[in-house]
């Protein structure tokens, strides 16, 4: 049986994403595309249809700006 995590990545790959792990200051991340990252929860909730990919970028790029200082 897979884990929620494992049938997000699976489901990712097979629509033509790249996704992989990325440790970032002792944070465990995924980095999608190269492009933005998610954390395990995200990715989780991305399998239980909670959020589509598109919106797990918006809270990337939302996380980053804040992250950055950008209101």
């Amino acid at each position: 049986m897979q884990s929620k995590i494992e049938r997000a990545i699976e489901v990712l790959r097979q629509q033509g994403h790249t996704v992989r792990p990325y440790n970032r200051e002792g944070t465990f991340w995924f980095e999608i595309d190269g492009r933005m990252l998610a954390s395990a929860q995200e990715i989780g909730e991305l399998a239980d249809r909670v959020y589509s990919l598109v919106e797990l970028e918006d809270l990337f790029k939302k996380r980053r700006a804040e992250e950055q200082g950008i209101n």
